[in-house]
């Protein structure tokens, strides 16, 4: 399967409006076909209760990132599509979490799969399954933006952006995987945290700012100190190109119960000499930031399967479990079972010391080669 790609440039409503306008048809058709979205979402932002979630959320993303509301007000200009729904995507991971977890059916809410692989003298990997919605698969783009400084309504001037991003239709760049012209590389995982608020930053927002750090401690900083903090938890996997230090860090944040804020947890992965353990996986779950979370079928059983693995030496071994097919309920190159409708749309691999990102649209265990390659 190819992978579109679109090289954008302009300020933030301009680049809303260009992707928009390109992929006007896929933005539509998953918005038609994503089943949730007509089942739960819009059901749910037609009742008193799902309105006022909707409006709190809005509320936020306008006052703390208004250059991001740009963006998705160009997009579905572009897209000839309702900015309320365009918006309501945004707001899809926290309102599914929330009726699902009332329901305690949260199956659908659960992702991605990431692993990190550093030794000292090669290889440094980080490579992350990306999955969600079948549709996502088919409706999916890749964009190249570079996005003119921001003013901000007080005055101050937001640098400019330069980033490449893998992109569920209709929704910001950073909630799947990206790098930017600082060699920040990124995964995306989400994160089931049992506190849930409704008058935070959105995880979607909160990602595409993440897009901007010049560094993982940028990063870190931006997520400790944004205003409100995060609606909902989600893991960000990070690895740049110009850290010293050989670490590659998993950071975990979570919103905090009945105050502003978010709690962020940093775990280095350390680059090790050859002999040693030299891998670690990161799922659906929290592993560092202690706090009670759900759990999923899936994600157990991805990480029940890592555990019955031999440990990961090289690049092919990272693909082989990324590929790995073997649970016929909840496989970790997952597939749409009976019991998991969740699949693998594409797989992606930052290899840092070839300083490029290598994405495969088909199980990266047999695939030949990779579908794309871009160079950090």
């Amino acid at each position: 399967m190819s992978v579109r790609i679109l090289h954008v440039r302009g300020t933030h409503r301009e680049v809303g409006l260009q992707v928009g306008r390109t992929f006007r048809r896929q933005i539509g058709e998953f918005l038609q076909k994503y089943v949730n979205f007509g089942k739960l979402l819009l059901p749910f932002f037609g009742t008193t209760e799902g309105r006022h979630v909707y409006e709190g959320y809005l509320q936020v993303a306008q006052s703390v990132y208004p250059q991001y509301m740009e963006e998705v007000q160009g997009m579905a200009e572009g897209a000839e599509v309702s900015f309320e729904h365009l918006f309501l995507l945004h707001c899809r991971p926290e309102m599914l979490l929330m009726l699902k977890s009332k329901q305690k059916n949260i199956d659908e809410t659960s992702g991605c799969t990431s692993v990190f692989l550093n030794f000292r003298n090669g290889p440094r990997i980080l490579a992350h399954n990306e999955d969600g919605d079948a549709n996502i698969q088919t409706c999916a783009y890749v964009i190249a933006a570079n996005i003119a400084p921001y003013q901000l309504p007080n005055g101050d001037v937001l640098p400019e952006e330069n980033f490449t991003a893998y992109c569920y239709p209709g929704v910001l760049p950073g909630v799947a995987y990206a790098y930017n012209s600082h060699g920040v590389c990124f995964s995306t995982n989400a994160l089931l945290a049992k506190t849930l608020k409704c008058d935070r930053i959105v995880r979607h927002f909160m990602n595409r700012a993440l897009l901007t750090a010049s560094s993982v401690e940028h990063a870190v900083d931006m997520l400790r100190n944004t205003p409100v903090g995060v609606a909902m938890g989600f893991g960000s996997n990070l690895a740049t190109l110009h850290d010293d230090s050989g670490r590659m860090y998993s950071v975990e944040c979570a919103p905090v119960d009945g105050e502003s804020g978010t709690l962020v947890s940093v775990r280095g992965i350390e680059a090790v000499e050859k002999g040693f353990v030299g891998h670690y996986y990161h799922y659906n779950m929290y592993d560092h930031l202690d706090i009670p979370q759900w759990l999923t079928p899936s994600s157990l059983h991805r990480k029940s399967r890592a555990d019955e693995m031999d440990p990961a030496k090289t690049v092919q071994d990272v693909l082989n479990f990324l590929g790995d097919t073997e649970d016929p309920e909840y496989p970790v190159y997952r597939n749409g079972t009976m019991k998991d409708e969740v699949i693998t749309a594409t797989t992606a691999v930052f290899d840092l010391e070839a300083g490029v990102l290598e994405i495969y649209t088909d199980n990266p265990k047999t695939q030949l080669s990779p579908d794309c390659i871009f160079h950090l």
